[in-house]
Order: C-alpha cells, then structure tokens, then sequence
C-alpha cells in the first residue's frame, strides 16, 4: 500500500477516533441520566410489578412502577396528617415485635433519621472524605455518629461512624470507623454530596460561595 494512502487512512482513523471520544464526553451525562432513569424504573418497577404478575397471571411492564409511585406519594399524604401519622406509628410498633424485621427496620430508620430527617446532633450530619480503600484514594462518606465507647477503648482512638453508600444505589452501603483526625469534612450538602454518588461523579455540587478578602 503506498505511503501516502496509508497516511490518510490514519488521519481518518484518528480524526473519527477524536469525534468519537468527543461525542462520548458530549452524551455521557444524557447516557447516565437515562441509565439511572432505567435503572430506577426498573427496580420499582420489580417491587410490585412480581406481585400484581401473580394476581392477574401475566406481566404487565410498567403497572408496577405505577403502583409504586402512587404508594408514595398516598404515603407521603398521609404521613403529613396526625391520623395517618398514628397509623405509621401502630405499624412501627408491630415491625418492632418481629424478630428479624424489628433489627433490619430500626437500623434502616436511625441511618434514614440521620441523613434525611435532620434529627440529633447537627454537628454528626456532614458529607466526608476518607482514605478508602487504601491510602491515595478518597471515597465521599457521611459521618452518622462517633464511635461506640467500647470500640473507641479497644481502638485506642477516636473514632467516627462513616456511612460509605454505593453507586447507584446510595441507600445501600457499609459502615467505616475513622480515625478523627482523618475524616475531612466537605462544605457540600448531603443531597449535593447523594446526587454526586448517585450520578458516578459526573452532576458536580455547586461550588462553594467565594469569601471575599477583608
């Protein structure tokens, strides 16, 4: 092949590569969004949709998610009145009566609680970095509390419960006890620091405002 086909065939090849990568960067947010979007239906869809397939005797795609979505927004409304309040309440206390349930509920709720609910100590409701998994990567967190007394005295240290969430998923996770003085603290609001879990880094919080010199 001679030389000179051969150079332009390379010049096409990188400069389709470059549109290429240049169009991926381009459609990346979109892709993320509408992968998440599925992802979310998907799943809700799951939840009920396996249920009402075993009343009417097929699938129907989507009547699920439907579901779902009016059950949460019938929550919602009725969680925001006193009697429907005290209906959540009397069911509260016969999942706290079931063995098994009553552990998995209380520890779903206190965590919930923390970093939703704003309840308890301000100072514990922060977005955070840690070392994690190793020394030289960071992993954002959201500090839940200190340490228990028995672990910070066997630890020899102050300690700090880190709720570390997944991508996508931020509601699931694991906890990590930090040293004190190795939890930095972000200035970025939880639902910012969620939202940048969720979206795999690519919808950045706002920036912080700018202090102006004195």
């Amino acid at each position: 092949m001679p030389q000179n086909v051969s150079s332009v065939i390379i010049k096409i090849v990188n400069r389709l590569s470059n549109y290429f990568l240049r169009g991926l960067i381009t459609m990346l947010p979109l892709l993320v969004t509408i992968w998440l979007l599925w992802f979310m239906y998907s799943f809700l869809d799951g939840i009920l949709g396996n249920i009402i397939t075993l009343f009417v005797g097929h699938p129907l795609p989507g009547l699920g998610f439907v579901a779902i979505i009016l059950l949460i927004l019938i929550t919602g409304y009725f969680a925001t009145h006193i009697f429907g309040a005290k209906l959540f309440q009397l069911g509260e206390q016969l999942l706290y009566r079931v063995p098994i349930v009553k552990g998995i509920y209380s520890a779903a709720k206190q965590v919930n609680e923390v970093l939703f609910i704003h309840k308890g100590n301000e100072e514990l409701r922060h977005a955070c970095l840690i070392e994690y998994p190793r020394k030289g990567l960071y992993t954002i967190g959201f500090i839940t509390s200190d340490a228990s007394e028995e672990i910070e005295k066997k630890a020899k240290g102050k300690l700090i419960n880190v709720f570390v969430p997944n991508t996508p998923t931020p509601a699931t996770g694991f906890l990590v006890m930090v040293p004190v003085q190795e939890v930095i603290i972000l200035e970025m609001k939880i639902e910012e620091a969620f939202k940048y879990v969720v979206s795999g880094g690519v919808l950045q919080p706002a920036k912080p405002p700018v202090e102006e010199a004195a």
